[in-house]
This record gives structure tokens, C-alpha cells and sequence, in this order.
């Protein structure tokens, strides 16, 4: 049975670390080999600082998986969609690798960076790094709890990972969309709490959805469901970001299948079938950087490292 990686599912941790990387031509080989040994590095951290609660995910960028692999290829993976709709740009981006670290302690962040990019070195760049941290028992900075829609976590593994009669050589991995969205906070306080809570579609302390009589259609609860249900297909892993000049979010979002992950981003851009407007939210952001990863499994990084 693949192995997924553990950093997909789990539970939110503190703080999040997110290494942007480019790789060097001809470097393949030898990127395959030290990727597999990237998740016994996460395994090996974890259990040394065992109250940390640290997992760790490894991505490769769409416009980078035939080079990285060039035997296989997940079906339908494509680059991030250029779209320019209702006047938000998402700023696609290439983005070679993707590594994600998550801890309750920011030092054992900092060490699990350092030693993956020690073992890297001479065959990447680093391109970025994110942190993400948790706000207010899991709030993002409008002060509303962070995606009160995402699926449970008896529902998550099915939501978020492929599974053998789908895709049996890519089995437990998933379909990522990475956006880095910056938040007007300023102009969202200035609002008040009623205004506020129209826009997100839920109630501001509760995170409970608002009755169906005054939940808008664009309101930001009711376009990222799927058609309004209560379950969606797409698992949300964001982290608040803030620097003195920016501050807002950043938003891991993974699935089963790539038109899980474009059906939510057309619904929430007003550009889906049904759709009656793009999600309210979106006034309040500025999209800096969007691109598309696959999360392969851990079995498939380690059985392609000995090609």
C-alpha cells in the first residue's frame, strides 16, 4: 500500500514553513535520490523532538514533473490556470519544488529547514520562503475561524489523496493549488461585525453558517461549498501570514483531482456555471502568487529515487 505524506492530513500545527525552490538543469538524478530522503529527514526530527508534532511535505511543481519524472505523469496535472476574471489576477508563477514543514515549535521549523536545505544545496535555489502561523485557535486575520467548511477528519484522506482504483502508480498523493493572497486588514475593520459576517456567510464567533434567508450566493461560506452542500472536495491548509507592511494568507488547497481544485477556484471567481458573482472575500485580497504542485507519495518518491 503507497504511503502518503503525513503533512497532507494532519492536524494544524503552530507554525507552518514553506520552501519555494527552483532546481538547477541536470540535476535530476540526484534531486530524485535526495527527495526520498527528505520525508526519513522529516521522520527522524519528529521523533527526536517528539512534543513538536512536526510533519513535512515535498511538491513538485507542474511545469517541472516531466523533467523530474519523465515515466509518469498524474492524469490532468496542468499549470495553474491564467485567468483574469471580474478584475482579480491569480499571478501564476512556475515553481519548481515546494517543501512544507509544520510544527508546534518554530525552532524545529527552523532546524528542519536548515537541514533540508543542506541537503539540497548546490542542485536548488531558494525562490521563497512563506511562514504561516496559527491565529486564535485556527482564525485567519478577518478574525472568522479559517475554512469552517473543510472536511472532518474521518473525510480528509479521501478528499485530499488519490486512491489505488483512481491512479494505482500516484495512489496516496494529491493535486495542490498554493496561493499567496494579501489582505487588506485596514479597510476589513473598518467594516462592522453584520457587514463582515454577510461577506464570509457565517457568524464571526461561531464559525456557523448564516441562515439560508440571509446567507448571500457570493458571500465566501457559500462559494467555497460544492453547489452549496455542506461537504466539499478540496482540503484547505492555510496559515496566516504577517509582516509591519503585509499581512493575509496562505492557502494550501489539495484534492483528489485536479477538477476538484479548478471547479472551487471557477466558483469562487464567478466564472463557474452556476456561479452569481465572485466570493465577496476577494475585495479584501490581493492574489501575489498562484501555482500547481503534486504531492506524490512517499513510496513513489522512494521507488523513483533508485531509476
Amino acid at each position: 500500500m503507497a504511503r502518503e505524506q503525513l503533512g497532507i492530513c494532519a492536524e494544524a500545527n503552530l507554525h507552518g514553513t514553506y520552501l519555494l525552490l527552483n532546481a538547477f538543469e541536470g540535476h535530476e538524478k540526484v534531486l530524485r535520490y535526495k527527495l526520498a530522503r527528505i520525508s526519513q529527514l522529516f521522520d527522524r526530527l519528529a521523533g527526536h523532538f517528539s512534543e513538536a508534532m512536526l510533519t513535512g511535505m515535498v511538491a513538485v511543481g507542474s511545469n517541472y514533473w516531466d523533467v523530474l519524472y519523465p515515466d509518469a505523469r498524474p492524469a490532468a496535472l496542468k499549470t495553474f490556470p491564467e485567468i483574469d476574471a471580474n478584475d482579480i489576477g491569480m499571478a501564476p508563477v512556475p515553481i519548481d519544488l515546494l517543501i512544507q514543514i509544520r510544527s508546534d515549535r518554530l525552532d524545529v521549523n527552523i532546524i528542519a529547514c536548515q537541514q533540508v536545505l543542506q541537503l539540497l544545496q548546490s542542485h536548488v535555489e531558494v525562490q521563497e520562503q512563506l511562514q504561516g502561523f496559527r491565529y486564535l485557535d485556527g482564525r485567519n486575520l478577518t478574525g472568522f475561524i479559517d475554512a469552517p467548511y473543510n472536511p472532518g477528519t474521518r473525510t480528509r484522506r479521501p478528499v485530499a489523496l488519490i486512491n489505488t482504483e483512481q491512479q494505482p502508480v500516484f495512489a496516496a498523493g494529491s493535486y495542490l493549488y498554493l496561493q499567496y493572497l494579501c489582505f487588506d486588514q485596514q479597510a476589513w475593520q473598518q467594516l462592522a461585525v453584520v457587514d463582515q459576517e454577510e461577506i464570509m456567510g457565517c457568524y464571526k464567533v461561531s464559525g456557523k453558517p448564516l441562515p439560508a434567508e440571509l446567507l448571500l450566493a457570493d458571500s465566501h461560506f457559500a462559494v467555497m461549498q460544492k453547489h452549496g452542500e455542506q461537504n466539499t472536495m478540496v482540503l484547505q491548509q492555510n496559515m496566516p501570514f504577517y509582516q509591519l507592511k503585509r499581512q493575509g494568507l496562505i492557502q494550501m488547497s489539495f484534492a483528489a483531482s485536479p477538477e476538484a481544485l479548478n471547479e472551487q477556484l471557477y466558483q469562487r471567481l464567478g466564472i463557474a456555471e452556476h456561479a452569481v458573482g465572485a466570493d465577496l472575500l476577494l475585495a479584501y485580497h490581493h492574489i501575489e502568487l498562484s501555482a500547481a504542485f503534486f504531492a506524490p507519495s512517499i513510496s513513489f518518491l522512494e521507488l523513483s529515487a533508485t531509476d
